[in-house]
This record gives structure tokens, C-alpha cells and sequence, in this order.
């Protein structure tokens, strides 16, 4: 016959020892999104196939074609791109300048190499820098110059660069014409009509001319300049070296209204966006130099 155990008194029953208790895995923090950054843009174009720099919805644009190569470096981020003026239909550009908005880590180099290799041949980024928040392309540019170059012979490699002005012109006349336009004046004759609906007065610094073998270069700089007013500018120019215009006949274009400046538009072809300034200094000493380089020829 088996013998039972004897039950087990309550002091020798074993009791589980209280374990600690197990906190939850801490749940990672998501990462935080970088902060919008600015970045000055310098650039490149041929503006042949192009509308002009400002976006349009039937038309391609400079601008345009930035932010969409833009969107497909950034494709998860909203992007900024503002440019510091407007150029027309079929316009150049040397160094025009814009500004970059978008929340990325990438540096300046990688940006640069980036954008150019999403964007079409005929734009180039030439260099990316890092800005202040508050830099703007045309809020904070205080100047800008174009260059226009007129042939004075037919080109076989140059036509979409250049007006070919058959005719002899007098460049001392055009030059003693061009020095008339500089200072405040109300370019009002100069303008599109839509453009009379603010101010047309417009600081000139200068206007510059300059023979370099089979081409007249015409120089403009100013503080900001109304749509097609450096071409119609340049066309009355050509009219006085034509000998068609008089000093005199500048002078009461600058006067008030009239519509001699719009029949004789120069063709876009040949005017390049030449450069932006962003500092009175910088200004000033773009000034200094090309008319140094003037007065040396």
C-alpha cells in the first residue's frame, strides 16, 4: 500500500518570485524632415526655342523647364525656382541668376550636376551657392545688364545670335545717341501697353558701344528695365546710325508717349541676358571696368 505525501505546510510552499516587469520597446522618433534651404542659381540659355524665362501654360519657358527638372531631382519635395527678370521670347542669357527653395541635404556641387543632367542642352547650370533666407533673385538684385550684338555682315554660324544690319551705320552717332538715354527718364514710348499701367521710369546707368570686327555690341545697364525696352532701345539706335533719327528725335522719345520705338523693335536673336548685381559695390565696379574697357579701345 502506497503511502500518501504529507500536504505541504503553507511556509515550505514555494512561491514564484515577483519578476520585474518588462517596459515596451521605446518607439523611434520619425526623423525630421530638413529645413527649406536657398540657393542662388547661376545659369546659361539659349532662349531660341523658348518663350521667354517667365512659365507658361501653352508655351515652354526657361522656368518651366527648371522646375521640372527640379521636381525630378526633388521628387518628394515642394521647390521654389524664381528668376531675376523676365526676358522675352527667343532672348539669351550669359549669367542669369535664380533662386532655388527646397527642403534638401544636397550639397551645392550635387545640385549643380543634378539639375544639368535632368535639364535640356540648351540650359546650363553653371554653378549652385548656398544663400540667405531671405535672398531673393529680382527682389534683392539692385542691377542688371544686357548685351546686344549686331553684325554688320551675314553669318553662316551665327544668325541665331545675331541682327544682321545691312546697312552702313554711323556708331559716333549712335554712341552720341546712346548717352542721351542715360539717367532717370520715362521710357514710356518704349513700352508695351500693358506696361504703362505702372511706372516707366527707369534708372539708366549705361549705354555702352563698342566695334569688335564685324560686330557693334550695345551694352545696357540699369536698375530694372520694362518688357522689350532694351530692343526697342537698340532699334533706335540702329535708326540713328541708319540716319533716319536724330539726336533731338531721342530726346523727345524720352518725353513721352509714342509708337516710333515699337516699329522698330531689333529682333530678339541677338540680345543676351548679360548680368545680375547684388550689391551697390558690385555695381559700381562692373561700371568702372567696362568703362575703363571703353575708353581703352
Amino acid at each position: 500500500m502506497t503511502k500518501k505525501k504529507p500536504a505541504a505546510s503553507p511556509a515550505t510552499i514555494r512561491r514564484p518570485r515577483p519578476t520585474t516587469p518588462v517596459k515596451p520597446a521605446a518607439t523611434a522618433k520619425p526623423a525630421r524632415p530638413p529645413a527649406a534651404r536657398r540657393f542662388k542659381l547661376t545659369l546659361e540659355y539659349d532662349g531660341t526655342q523658348y518663350s521667354g524665362w517667365q512659365i507658361q501654360a501653352d508655351a515652354k519657358s526657361i522656368q518651366g523647364a527648371l522646375l521640372k527638372a527640379a521636381t525630378t531631382l526633388f521628387p518628394d519635395q515642394p521647390v521654389e525656382i524664381q528668376g531675376c527678370g523676365r526676358t522675352d521670347s527667343g532672348v539669351h542669357a550669359l549669367h542669369y541668376v535664380a533662386h532655388l527653395a527646397v527642403a534638401t541635404e544636397l550639397a551645392p556641387l550635387a545640385i549643380t550636376h543634378g539639375l544639368n543632367d535632368a535639364l535640356p542642352k540648351d540650359i546650363v547650370i553653371l554653378s549652385v551657392e548656398r544663400a540667405a533666407p531671405d535672398f531673393h533673385a529680382r527682389h534683392s538684385c539692385v542691377g542688371r545688364s544686357y548685351l546686344y550684338r549686331i553684325s554688320k555682315r551675314k553669318s553662316a554660324f551665327e544668325k541665331k545670335y545675331i541682327w544682321w544690319v545691312r546697312d552702313r551705320l554711323n556708331v559716333g552717332a549712335m554712341q552720341r545717341a546712346a548717352q542721351l538715354m542715360v539717367g532717370m527718364h520715362d521710357f514710356a514710348a518704349f513700352a508695351e501697353k500693358q506696361e504703362l499701367k505702372k511706372s516707366t521710369k527707369v534708372l539708366v546707368h549705361a549705354v555702352e558701344l563698342a566695334e569688335e570686327g564685324d560686330f557693334i555690341l550695345v551694352r545696357v545697364v540699369g536698375s530694372h528695365f520694362l518688357w522689350k525696352m532694351v530692343r526697342r532701345m537698340v532699334g533706335i539706335l540702329v535708326e540713328v546710325g541708319r540716319g533716319n533719327l536724330t539726336e533731338n528725335d531721342v530726346r523727345q522719345l524720352l518725353s513721352g508717349p509714342s509708337d516710333l520705338p515699337a516699329r522698330h523693335t531689333a529682333p530678339p536673336s541677338g540680345l543676351f541676358f548679360e548680368q545680375a548685381f547684388y550689391g551697390e559695390e558690385e555695381l559700381q565696379a562692373f561700371l568702372a571696368e567696362t568703362s575703363e574697357a571703353e575708353g581703352t579701345e
